[in-house]
């Protein structure tokens, strides 16, 4: 009977640890939420909100360009601010950016990012019968309801999986990263192989510095600047940004440039708006292209253009004869912009929880962290709460600014798109070089900047992709101090990485993408060499 009670008794006792966990837990996330409303809630916040919309609009407008130039060129600037303010500032301009991008797709059939181009396969064809408005109208709902989703689906899940993630260990992480670098390497760029030698110069770079086991000197050839190794926001300008410039640049001094014929373009006569009876049907593929977008968005190494292409995809499969997609629908546009713009919340999901970017985007934003002394990642959360939910909340108020400010944008359409290129880069060049000095006060970063942005320009011309380089060298030392721990912890035996479960898999996930990229590069070859003799 004494044993009986005893086990009753330790029933009890679990029972009631577990119960008093959770109070701690609800107590710690109503605290971290209040905290966060009051970073929320200030003007600060939501005029760099406004200001990061306003300039994704813009150079989402402008076929070519892209957010991912807005980012790079404000995080220098960033750095002067409070961390919640700038990392949102950065993430608006995303958003504006994923809306901005349809305007040229529908008005003329250029889309101002490569996700918008599923937009512009119904939204240009409407705009051909008159009805240019209602596929603007069309395009910003579903864009912000898309986004929205998203945005929840990030506030429910972050917490669980860094809870999740602070269990495990150094091997885990370390193998972890490893499966991230080869799944970016493998999947970013023209070929998996130009992915993974991208991504290994990238691990190279980062190593470059003070060892941080033992303090020596890593190739830094004497160079007291590169004692703590190269610094981010050069390598972040000087990668994306500035090549990106020098590309653009090529193509509007090569020949190639076309102006657009915007004379004939009066959004007043675009028809009649959107009406509300015509938007409650579109409500059941917006949402589900959200879920789509969201999923695709938090998968490293897909992005957005990924997530409007399936969402588009699944819409048009499960379409009636009279929902026209493809022929001028307008569930056409509501499906490919509300998966293109689910992938902004949902590119933080991997960012925040393990510190793992999935995108250019994504990468960018890293770096913003890392400037403020942020180390994304499970502790992330753990240590710095108010600060990531203020970030989160700060996501969903910049989806409402969007819809307010949105019918702005459109009325205003005409003049963002006369922009000349050929004037708007050489200044992207100016104000990053002086984001760079402005931020090290260092000449020599400035150097560094330009020498990566001509190294980043090579890389695009001999077909490979800065991204896997850029994650690399941000992941870089997270990989190696995995490592090298793992390693203290077993007494220098590798066989550690494949004792534990969830080191385990991902190690032979990692091996199985790697015998994969073989195996299609060996394939790809047998093919080109049957094709080449069968020509002769």
């Amino acid at each position: 009977m004494g044993l009986v009670n005893r086990r009753a008794q330790e029933r009890r006792d679990i029972v009631w640890r577990n119960a008093s966990q959770q109070q701690d837990k609800e107590a710690s996330l109503l605290a971290n939420l209040t905290a966060a409303i009051e970073l929320v809630a200030t003007a600060q916040n939501l005029a760099f909100s406004c200001l990061g919309i306003i300039l994704g609009f813009l150079f989402g407008a402008l076929p070519g360009i892209g957010g991912n130039v807005a980012i790079g060129l404000l995080i220098p600037f960033t750095y002067y601010l409070d961390p919640v303010v700038g990392i949102v500032c950065l993430l608006a301009i995303g958003k504006g950016t994923s809306f901005g991008g349809s305007i040229p797709a529908i008005l003329l059939n250029m889309p101002g990012t490569s996700q918008a181009s599923f937009t512009a396969i119904d939204g240009h064809q409407l705009t051909q019968k008159g009805q240019s408005k209602k596929a603007l109208h069309t395009a910003l709902y579903s864009s912000v309801i898309g986004d929205l989703f998203s945005d929840i689906v990030l506030l429910l899940v972050a917490a669980p999986i860094a809870a999740v993630a602070l269990k495990v260990g150094p091997p885990e992480y370390a193998a972890i990263v490893l499966f991230a670098l080869l799944i970016i390497g493998a999947m970013v760029g023209s070929s998996p192989i130009k992915g993974m030698i991208s991504t290994g110069f990238g691990l190279l770079l980062g190593t470059v510095g003070r060892d941080l086991f033992t303090a020596k000197a890593r190739f830094t050839f004497d160079i007291a600047n590169l004692d703590d190794g190269f610094a981010i926001v050069p390598i972040l300008l000087g990668l994306l940004v500035f090549s990106e410039a020098f590309v653009q640049l090529r193509k509007e001094t090569g020949g190639r440039h076309e102006d657009i014929a915007l004379n004939g373009l009066d959004l007043s006569r675009g028809g009649e708006s959107l009406k509300i009876s015509e938007l409650i049907p579109l409500l059941p593929t917006i949402l589900r292209s959200g879920a789509i977008g969201t999923f695709i968005g938090a998968t490293p190494g897909l992005g957005a253009t990924v997530g409007a292409f399936l969402s588009y995809l699944t819409a048009k499969r499960l379409s009636r004869p009279e929902d026209k997609i493809g022929q001028g629908g307008l569930k056409g546009i509501a499906a490919a912009e509300a998966g293109n713009s689910a992938g902004t919340g949902a590119n933080l999901i991997p960012l925040v929880t393990l510190g793992i970017p999935g995108n250019i985007e994504a990468a960018l934003v890293l770096g913003a962290f890392m400037i403020h002394g942020l180390t994304p990642g499970p502790f992330l959360m753990e240590q710095q709460g108010p600060i990531v939910y203020a970030i989160f909340l700060s996501l969903i108020v910049a989806n409402l600014l969007l819809i307010s400010m949105g019918f702005g944008f459109i009325r205003l359409a005409r003049y963002a798109l006369a922009i000349d290129k050929r004037i708007l880069f050489p200044l992207i060049l100016l104000v990053a070089t002086i984001g760079v000095y402005a931020t090290t006060r260092q000449i020599f970063d400035v150097g560094v900047m330009y020498l990566f942005g001509v190294l980043g320009y090579a890389m695009r011309r001999a077909g490979f992709s800065p991204l896997p380089m850029l994650i690399a060298f941000l992941l870089g030392p997270l990989l190696e101090d995995g490592v090298r721990r793992a390693l203290i912890m077993s007494g220098g035996n590798p066989v550690i990485f494949l004792e534990r479960p969830i080191s385990l898999v991902f190690v032979v996930l990692a091996a199985l993408t790697l015998a994969a990229m073989i195996w299609r590069g060996v394939r790809n070859r047998r093919n080109a060499t049957e094709a080449a003799s069968i020509a002769e």
